[in-house]
């Protein structure tokens, strides 16, 4: 549809894994479900975040259960996730978005980028010091065939202006964590992945961020968290206005919970997410694309 010189479109069931950004860009994105992402980048891949396990974490009474405990599903990893990733970037450190890093590592020896506290969280649970890139945001990393620009981010907050698990580590925890309150946010961070002049930022862990961290960079994608923001003023116009992407990608909009082998589970997430991503773009009179992206499937960008 077109509103004055905005041209805004969603990309569904059927529109093939193609150009959605203008021209080529010579990346890949997969969605794993949650804030989960998987990019192909010349033949290299990165993850973000990494979470297939969608543990049980509401009772049948629909009350979180802070206790859980930490249990991960390497079928369904070492299923979707066989090749090697050689980078993985961690926005916080919840169990939504830390809880496979450790099973990842030892499989593939991938490296990771997170905060000082992450680098504890994932010590704790055997992965090698070395094998952790700390960082803070402000950090633009050369891998020799792409770069990682660092950003300082924000947790999402809830309804009381809180989140769960808040807290920062300055050294490894005496024990292994061992239910999903062990594993604290400890900082949240976003990232950009650019290669020959073509970048995709992942807002993609939380639904916040900083705002002048973010203004200019002008991605051809973003991906976007989009849930918990009800309290953020004027969340998503305010990302899309300081960036102004040709690509919006929403991202942690599902149920969490339904297991990836449930027959159950829905193709894609909350179609409201999507929805508010193209009427904020057509409200602001942004020129960008829409995907809503199914699960485990690969888009060309």
């Amino acid at each position: 549809m077109l509103i004055g010189s905005a041209a805004v479109a969603v990309a569904g069931a059927g529109v093939p894994g193609g150009a959605f950004a203008s021209g080529r860009g010579g990346m890949s994105l997969r969605w794993l479900g949650v804030a989960g992402w998987e990019l192909l980048v010349g033949g290299r891949r990165v993850l973000i975040d990494p979470y297939l396990s969608r543990l049980p974490v509401f009772d049948g009474e629909g009350r979180f259960i802070p206790d859980h405990p930490l249990t991960v599903r390497e079928d369904l990893v070492d299923r979707h996730l066989a090749e090697r990733p050689e980078l993985v970037l961690a926005t916080h450190g919840h169990y939504d978005h830390l809880l496979e890093i450790p099973h990842v590592v030892a499989k593939h020896g991938s490296r990771v980028i997170g905060t000082e506290t992450h680098r504890h969280l994932l010590t704790a649970q055997g992965v090698p010091g070395d094998d952790v890139i700390v960082a803070s945001g402000g950090e633009h990393l050369d891998f020799h065939g792409f770069t990682v620009q660092v950003l300082r981010s924000l947790h999402s907050q809830f309804g009381s202006y809180g989140y769960f698990a808040p807290g920062t580590l300055t050294a490894p925890p005496p024990s292994p964590p061992a239910t999903i309150s062990d594993l604290v946010e400890g900082g949240s961070l976003a990232y950009q992945v650019s290669a020959g002049g073509f970048s995709v930022l992942f807002l993609s862990g939380t639904a916040n961020y900083v705002e002048r961290e973010i203004a200019g960079l002008r991605p051809d994608v973003l991906v976007l968290g989009m849930s918990g923001h009800a309290n953020v003023y004027d969340y998503t116009a305010r990302a899309l206005r300081a960036t102004r992407p040709k690509l919006l990608v929403p991202s942690h909009h599902d149920d969490m919970v339904t297991q990836l082998d449930d027959p159950a589970l829905p193709p894609r997430g909350n179609p409201a997410a999507a929805a508010e991503l193209a009427e904020t773009a057509r409200r602001i009179g942004l020129a960008a694309r829409v995907l809503d992206p199914e699960l485990l499937r690969w888009y060309e960008l």
